[in-house]
């Protein structure tokens, strides 16, 4: 023969946890800050190393370097000149 019980919790155990909320707590959006570096491969590079001592950003962060068309990218680059990319997200300010 199969016998079930139930368990109820006691009325002081409700009564001792807190309400659960409704609703998740609404999270602010992170921001995306882009920051891009156009120039020669060796200057783009030499800036990604400043950064990088001053605590900006680490050197792996950055994309691989991204050759222009000659036609560029809503930029003129100079010959020879390269793109990198840096992607980051802030956390919003809280007011």
């Amino acid at each position: 023969m199969l016998k079930i019980q139930y368990f109820l919790p006691s009325p002081l155990v409700e009564a001792a946890q807190p309400p659960a909320s409704e609703l998740p707590p609404v999270q602010p959006r992170r921001r995306r800050l882009r920051l891009y570096l156009v120039g020669s491969e060796s200057d783009t590079q030499s800036a990604i190393d400043s950064l990088h001592h001053l605590g900006y950003a680490e050197r792996f962060e950055w994309s691989r370097v991204i050759s222009i068309p000659e036609n560029g990218l809503l930029i003129r680059p100079n010959p020879g000149d390269v793109l990198r990319y840096l992607q980051r997200y802030r956390k919003p300010e809280v007011s």
